[in-house]
């Protein structure tokens, strides 16, 4: 039988095989892609900001205007801004 102190330095030599070798495994991993990742075109700004931003790229930012959405505005309302905007300005002027 094997004294203690072998079986010790024997079982500490297998956990060391077994984390460097998942050491080297995990930077395989992480260093094998790298050059074909840096290799590809970059990603358009506005496709990258939507990506970021959880939205779908393919999907339009600003949905298209529709024919039946009324103004928000009348005419008559437009011309009342107008003159409130011009009475404001006469009342600073004083």
């Amino acid at each position: 039988m094997l004294p203690f102190g072998t079986v010790r330095s024997v079982l500490q030599f297998v956990v060391g095989l077994i984390v460097g070798a998942s050491v080297v495994a995990l930077l395989m991993i992480a260093i094998a892609p790298w050059r074909r990742v840096r290799a590809e075109p970059p990603l358009p700004r506005d496709v990258a900001t939507k990506l970021l931003l959880g939205e779908d790229p393919d999907q339009p930012t600003i949905p298209p205007p529709t024919a039946d959405h009324p103004a928000p505005y009348s005419p008559s309302d437009l011309a009342e801004l107008r003159r409130l905007s011009a009475e404001h300005r006469s009342r600073r002027r004083r």
